[in-house]
């Protein structure tokens, strides 16, 4: 069977995708049609993406003359990984499901038909001696990314959401050339509204792209302002075991759950910052008793209502509440097809923990259900214990 993560290249990496991408999608040495052999280094999936990456370490050749090292270092570094990542994705074509390292079915794989396929080949060892570019090698468009880049990127588009986005414009835009590292493509995409050009025929990005990008005003702001997005994040991995796996969740539907979590984990940085703001907000008014329920509509269209419970409600009231209040949240909104209910029990006085999770699907919502909802809230005086959070936020803020 194949082995795990052993080597500090694969932990690298394995680290930077765990903490941007988190961890209950990210698969590390996932396998394939033999199970003795790893498919590729890691597999990101996040319907309807997935994302194939290849880690190579080669120590690029110093010693020796400087064209056969090149061309050493760039087919054992990036051929080789382009290689394995279309074996990869041969094989996916047909595959149900992720396979573990352990041989055990994991996630779903998106529907061929809906699926979107991106692939990044990390080259470690090139010492900056090698020019490194991304492009199509015959069966799509592969990242070829140095470690540092990598790493940049990751920490810099640190969700699946941002990521994505990233890549997608890359994989669109004009022919370029980058000064000074991919970092600097990553500052123009930025400094762009978060595109790149597709109408021009030539595109030059110099060396102050990434390094100008960090020392502007509103982006040191725009980091600061983004320190509470990491609440969401942290709640979500609070499901999630130290091998990636999602813990054990009795009576709950593994599809169902990992839908909440993943739909959860879709939202970017900057709907994070505004979903974390309100989840500490409800806590702090709600452990004080000035509230039981909020619900928050986030830029992308989910509805998300957290919920605090006292111990002595058991898990089946605590079900049929969330159910009840993501009804409400449905009907005060709107609209909405999704709605993510997040049950919190005070253990202790002042201190809350998460259980429950509900997605509750609201894309056959009728006008029948909207006034069901609204008997039901005038019957029980929701508006009394139940807020809603309104914000106006920019994703770069003005000074005060």
């Amino acid at each position: 069977m194949a082995k795990g993560p052993v080597n500090t290249t694969e932990e690298f990496v394995l680290r930077i995708c765990r903490k941007s991408l988190l961890s209950l999608w990210c698969n590390c040495n996932p396998l394939g049609k033999n199970l003795w052999k790893e498919l590729c280094d890691f597999l990101v999936v996040c319907d309807p993406h997935i994302i194939i990456v290849s880690v190579k370490d080669v120590q690029f050749q110093e010693h020796k003359e400087r064209t056969a090292a090149s061309e050493r270092w760039n087919r054992k570094a990036i051929d080789e990984s382009v290689k394995q990542i279309y074996g990869a994705e041969r094989w996916l074509a047909t595959a149900p499901h992720v396979i573990r390292s352990n041989g055990l079915p994991g996630l779903r794989l998106p529907e061929p038909e809906v699926r979107r396929i991106h692939r990044i080949a990390v080259a470690f060892g090139g010492k900056g001696e090698v020019p490194i570019k991304s492009g199509k090698f015959g069966k799509g468009y592969v990242h070829v990314m140095s470690e540092s880049a990598f790493e940049h990127i990751l920490t810099e588009l640190d969700t699946i959401t941002d990521l994505i986005g990233y890549l997608t414009a890359k994989e669109g835009s004009s022919p370029r050339l980058v000064l000074g590292g991919e970092c600097n493509l990553l500052g123009c995409y930025l400094l762009n509204n978060k595109a790149l050009p597709t109408d021009v025929d030539f595109l030059l990005v110099d060396e102050t792209h990434w390094e100008g990008l960090r020392e502007r005003d509103d982006y040191k702001r725009k980091k600061k302002a983004d320190e509470v997005s990491y609440y969401w994040d942290r709640l979500i991995e609070s499901y999630t075991g130290p091998n990636g796996e999602l813990l054990d969740t009795p009576g709950l539907d593994f599809t169902e759950f990992e839908f909440a979590l993943r739909t959860m984990a879709r939202e970017d940085r900057f709907n994070r910052r505004i979903l974390g703001g309100g989840l500490v907000e409800f806590l702090d008014a709600a452990l004080g008793g000035a509230l039981r329920a909020r619900f928050m509509s986030s830029p992308s269209g989910v509805i998300y209502v957290p919920m605090l419970f006292k111990p002595t409600e058991d898990k089946e009231r605590r079900c049929t509440l969330l159910a009840q209040r993501c009804a409400f949240a449905r009907h005060g909104v709107g609209k909405g097809d999704i709605v993510i209910g997040i049950a919190f029990i005070e253990n202790e006085i002042g201190v809350a923990s998460v259980r429950e999770l509900l997605h509750f699907d609201a894309r056959n919502w009728t006008a029948g259900d909207d006034e069901r909802a609204a008997q039901q809230k005038a019957a029980l005086n929701y508006d009394s214990f139940t807020a809603m959070r309104k914000v106006d936020e920019l994703e770069y803020p003005t000074e005060d």
